[in-house]
C-alpha cells in the first residue's frame, strides 16, 4: 500500500515542485514552456523588450499557467536579478543567445551552468551549429523557405525522394487530369499557414527537457540540451526527406508526397469540404450509386472492398483514374450524410473545419484537449488543453491565463523544491533511457515513430509484429519510422506466441501501441491483462481521436487534421481555397512525438514513486496542437487574429509571403519597424505605399525583375528577414557536407535500399544516439528468443511451425549504429 507522501506524489502533476525559467522568444520556446507548465512545472516567463513575436495570436494561449515578469537584459542592473531567477529554478529554457544583442545575458546562461552542475539548459536556435547556415535569422518562415519545407506544402512531380536520389520517375510527364493536383493552380512553392517547423521543435525540446530531467533524477546531473528550427524542419519533413540508392526497391515509394495525386479532398453538395483516406473508390461510389445514399452489406469497407487503392507509387494511375467518378459521386450528397454512411462502413472520413470550428466541438471539450480559459482581457475563451494523458498524474494545466507583464516584485524567487536529484548507478554519459525497454507493437507511423525516438534516446527497442506487416515494412513510411529497433515477428493470436510475448512483458519497462483498444484486447495485449504480468509496466496508446464517442472510429494523420482545423489554415480555405494536406504534417509523428513525451513523463514518475501507469496521446491531440495558435470565445463571436492565407497560398501579408523572381522564389518575413525601415532601404518604390495590397502588387513586380541570388545579396546587405528557396526541396541540406559530418544527416547502408541518407540528430542531449536503418521483417527474432532462453533447436520448430519468423539468412545487423 502507498504511503501518504507516495499518495500525494501520485495526487500531483508529474513536474510539480520543478520550477523552469522562460527566456524565449517565438513559437517554439513558447510552446515547450507551455507543455511543461501543463505537466504542473512552475514557469517564470522573462518577456523581453523588442520580441518580434509578441504580437503574435497563439501568445495568448501558449504563456498561460506562467508568472510573467518584463526584463530589459540589455540593462545591466536586470541581469542579476535574471542571475537570482536562475539560481531558483530547475530548468531554463532559452532561445536569445542568437541576438547580438543579448550577449551579456548568453554569458549569464552559461557562467550559470558551470556554477551550477544540476542545471539544466534548454537552448533552442535557429541553426544549431550548422556551418553554412550561420547567421541567419532564426524564424519559421524563414527556416521553412531556406530548407525547401514549402516546397512540401503539395511536394514535387516524382517525389522529394525521387528528386533526391536521381530517379528515373516511371510516371515522369503523365498528367492526372484537372482537379487532382494539390494547392492552387500555378507552380512552385506554398507558403503554410501552421508553423510546422517550431511545433516540430517544440516537441522535441520538451522530449530533451523531459528526458534531461529523468536523467538529472538518476545521476544527480544538469546539462545543456539543444535543437533548433532546422533539426525541426527535419522531423517534419522526415516522412518525404529520404535520399536511397534504390527508390524502385519493390514496396517502398508511395504516392502520397506527390502533388499529381489527389489527397481525397472532395465537395459536398452543400458545398462542404469532406476528406476520405485512403481513398476507397469502393466505397465512394458504391453508397451513391442511386438517388438516395445506401450503405451495402459488403463491399465498401477497407475489410471487404474489391477495389480499393493502396500507397504504392504506381497506383497513382489508378487514383487519378477514378479521381473525377468519386469527386462527382461526392457532389450528389451533403456532408453530413457522407459522414454517416463512413461511420455505418467504418471508412476514415471527416468534414474539414476551421481550428474555431474544433475549438467550439463539445465532445472535445469534454476530453479536456480543448478547455475554457479565464483572459483578462477578452474574458472566456476556448483553447487547446491537454493533449498528453497520465492515468497516475493529475493535469497541471492553469486555466487563468497570465495578466500580461508584470513586475520581478510579483515573482516570488526560492530554491528549487525538486532538488538535483540524488546521484544513483547511471554515469553521466548514459543516454536517458539507457537500460529501459520498450515492446513496439505499433503499426503505420504513429506508434512506431514514438518508439523510435525512444531508441535515440537509448532505449532497447523491440518492434513486435505480425507475420503480415512485411509489405509495410519494406515501406518509405516504415523505413523513417523503425530505426534502431529490433524487429521479433510472433503470431500473437496463437498461445505459443502469446506466451513469448507475456515473457517479454516480464522484463520491460514501455508497452507501446497504436491499434484499437477493441484489437488490443482481441489479442490480449491489453492493458488489465499485462498490468497483471509486470504491475510496473508504463502502457502507452496512441489513438486516433480524443476519448468518447469518436474513441476507437477509424483515423488517421489526414482524417484528424481534417477535425483539427489543420488543413483548413494550410490550404487557405479562409480566403476559398482548398484543403490541403502537406507532407510535414505532424499528426502522425506529432502523435508519436506526444507519445514519448508522455512515457518520458510516465519514467520519471515511477522513478520517484514505482508507479506504473498509463499513457494515453492520440493523433488529434497533436492537430489541436499543432493549431494552436487559434483561440476563440465559447459563442464563436471573437477568435485569434492567426494567420490566414491569400487564396493562391503565397502568403499572410504582402511582407510575410513567397515572391516569384526571375528564376526562383524569395520569402520575406519582415514584421518589425526594423524590418520594414531596412526593406524600405532595400527596395525604395515600396516607400510610399501602406496599402498591403499595394504593396505586394509592386514588390510581386520589382522581386520578378531580378534572379533570386540578386535578392537575397541585396536583403543581406541591408539586413532584411529574407530567404531564397531552393530549386527543389531539401537538396541545400542533403548536398550539405558538413551537416553530415555533424551528424544532421545521418548516413547508413539497407540491405534492400543502399545506401540510405535521413534526418540524423534531432535532439543534443547527452548519450543520444544518430539511429542506422530499420531491421527487416523478423531480423532478430532469434536473437530476442535466444535472450528469453530458448535453444536453438526450439526457435528453428517455432519458426517452423509459424509461431514465429525469422529471415533465413541473418545479415550482419546495423541497426543503431549510425554508419
Amino acid at each position: 500500500m502507498a504511503s501518504s507522501a507516495e499518495e500525494e506524489q501520485i495526487r500531483r502533476p508529474v513536474f510539480g515542485g520543478v520550477r523552469v525559467l522562460d527566456l524565449t522568444q517565438g513559437i517554439a520556446g513558447a510552446i515547450t514552456t507551455m507543455l511543461l507548465a501543463d505537466a504542473g512545472a512552475e514557469v517564470v516567463r522573462v518577456d523581453i523588450p523588442g520580441d518580434r513575436f509578441a504580437d503574435l495570436s497563439g501568445y495568448r494561449v501558449w504563456h498561460r499557467g506562467k508568472s510573467r515578469l518584463a526584463l530589459d537584459p540589455t540593462d545591466p542592473g536586470v541581469l542579476e536579478q535574471i542571475s537570482r531567477l536562475i539560481g531558483s529554478v530547475d530548468v531554463v529554457v532559452e532561445t536569445v543567445c542568437e541576438d547580438g544583442t543579448l550577449t551579456e545575458l548568453a554569458k549569464l546562461l552559461a557562467a550559470s551552468a558551470s556554477a551550477n552542475p544540476s542545471l539544466i539548459r534548454c537552448s533552442i536556435t535557429g541553426y544549431g551549429d550548422a556551418a553554412a547556415h550561420e547567421g541567419r535569422t532564426a524564424v519559421d518562415a524563414l527556416v521553412a523557405a531556406r530548407t525547401g519545407l514549402y516546397w512540401e506544402a503539395r511536394g514535387i512531380p516524382g517525389t522529394t525522394i525521387g528528386a533526391l536520389s536521381g530517379w528515373d520517375d516511371p510516371l515522369a510527364g503523365i498528367d492526372l487530369g484537372p482537379g487532382t493536383g494539390v494547392g492552387p493552380d500555378r507552380p512552385g512553392p506554398m507558403f503554410m499557414g501552421i508553423p510546422w517547423v517550431s511545433n516540430a521543435t517544440a516537441y522535441l525540446a520538451t522530449i530533451g527537457v523531459s528526458a534531461a530531467l529523468r536523467s538529472r533524477n538518476l545521476t544527480g546531473a544538469g546539462q545543456h540540451v539543444e535543437t533548433s528550427l532546422l533539426q525541426g524542419a527535419l522531423c517534419a519533413g522526415s516522412i518525404a526527406w529520404q535520399r536511397v540508392s534504390h527508390p524502385d526497391s519493390e514496396g517502398y515509394l508511395g504516392w502520397t508526397t506527390d502533388p499529381r495525386a489527389p489527397k481525397g479532398f472532395y465537395r459536398s453538395a452543400d458545398g462542404r469540404w469532406i476528406q476520405q483516406w485512403v481513398q476507397l473508390p469502393a466505397f465512394m461510389l458504391g453508397v451513391s450509386e442511386g438517388d438516395e445514399m445506401r450503405v451495402p452489406e459488403s463491399g465498401v469497407s477497407p475489410k471487404d472492398a474489391d477495389l480499393r487503392i493502396s500507397t504504392d507509387y504506381l497506383d497513382m494511375v489508378m487514383l487519378g483514374h477514378f479521381h473525377p467518378e468519386m469527386a462527382a459521386a461526392a457532389a450528389k450528397f451533403p456532408a453530413d450524410q457522407w459522414e454517416a454512411a463512413a461511420k455505418q462502413a467504418g471508412v476514415p472520413f471527416e468534414i474539414v473545419r476551421s481550428p474555431e470550428e474544433a475549438l467550439l466541438d463539445d465532445a472535445l471539450v469534454a476530453d479536456g484537449c480543448v478547455r475554457e480559459f479565464d483572459d483578462p482581457d477578452v474574458g472566456p475563451i476556448r483553447a487547446v488543453g491537454d493533449v498528453i494523458h497520465l492515468s497516475r498524474c493529475a493535469s497541471g494545466i492553469d486555466t487563468r491565463l497570465s495578466a500580461g507583464d508584470r513586475t520581478s516584485a510579483d515573482v516570488h524567487v526560492a530554491p528549487s523544491a525538486s532538488g538535483g536529484g540524488s546521484p544513483g548507478k547511471r554515469r553521466p554519459g548514459d543516454g536517458p533511457l539507457a537500460g529501459v525497454r520498450v515492446l513496439d507493437l505499433g503499426l503505420a507511423i504513429a506508434g512506431p515513430f514514438g518508439a523510435q525516438m525512444l531508441a535515440s534516446l537509448g532505449a532497447d527497442v523491440i518492434r513486435v509484429s505480425a507475420a503480415n506487416d512485411a509489405t509495410w515494412m519494406r515501406t518509405q513510411y516504415s523505413h523513417m519510422s523503425n530505426r534502431g529497433k529490433r524487429s521479433v515477428v510472433l503470431d500473437l493470436k496463437s498461445p505459443e506466441g502469446k506466451a513469448i510475448f507475456d515473457r517479454l512483458v516480464e522484463g520491460a519497462d514501455v508497452v507501446h501501441h497504436n491499434m484499437r483498444e477493441s484489437a488490443a484486447r482481441r489479442l490480449g495485449v491489453d492493458e488489465e491483462n499485462l498490468r497483471a504480468i509486470n504491475p510496473k509496466l508504463i502502457y502507452c496508446h496512441t489513438r486516433g481521436y480524443e476519448r468518447g464517442a469518436r474513441d476507437g472510429k477509424p483515423a488517421n494523420d489526414q482524417t484528424a487534421a481534417a477535425l483539427a482545423g489543420t488543413e483548413w489554415v494550410d490550404g487557405a480555405a479562409d480566403n476559398g481555397g482548398t484543403p490541403i494536406w502537406p507532407s510535414v504534417s505532424l499528426g502522425d509523428t506529432g502523435n508519436g512525438l506526444l507519445s514519448a513525451i508522455g512515457v518520458l513523463w510516465a519514467l520519471y514518475h515511477r522513478d520517484l514513486t514505482g508507479e506504473g501507469q498509463s499513457v494515453d496521446t492520440s493523433i488529434v491531440y497533436a492537430h489541436m496542437l499543432n493549431a494552436s495558435m487559434a483561440w476563440t470565445t465559447p459563442d464563436g463571436s471573437r477568435r485569434g487574429d492567426r494567420p490566414v492565407i491569400d487564396a493562391e497560398s503565397w502568403g499572410i501579408s504582402a511582407l510575410e509571403r513567397i515572391y516569384p523572381t526571375a528564376d526562383g522564389y524569395v520569402c520575406l518575413a519582415v514584421t518589425t519597424e526594423q524590418g520594414r525601415a531596412a526593406l524600405a532601404a532595400a527596395i525604395p518604390e515600396i516607400g510610399d505605399l501602406s496599402d498591403d495590397s499595394a504593396i505586394a502588387d509592386r514588390l510581386g513586380t520589382i522581386l520578378a525583375g531580378e534572379p533570386s541570388a540578386t535578392w537575397t545579396d541585396r536583403f543581406d546587405r541591408h539586413g532584411v528577414p529574407a530567404e531564397a528557396l531552393p530549386g527543389e526541396p531539401a537538396t541545400v541540406l542533403f548536398d550539405d557536407p558538413d551537416l553530415k559530418e555533424r551528424g544532421l544527416i545521418a548516413s547508413y547502408t539497407d540491405p534492400e535500399l543502399g545506401s540510405v541518407e535521413m534526418a540524423g540528430r534531432l535532439i543534443d542531449i547527452d548519450g543520444a544516439r544518430v539511429l542506422g536503418r530499420a531491421p527487416r521483417h523478423g531480423e532478430h527474432t532469434r536473437e530476442v528468443l535466444a535472450e528469453l532462453g530458448f535453444e536453438p533447436e526450439h526457435i528453428e520448430h517455432l519458426i517452423a511451425d509459424g509461431i514465429v519468423v525469422a529471415p533465413s539468412v541473418q545479415p550482419e545487423s546495423e541497426v543503431g549504429a549510425g554508419v
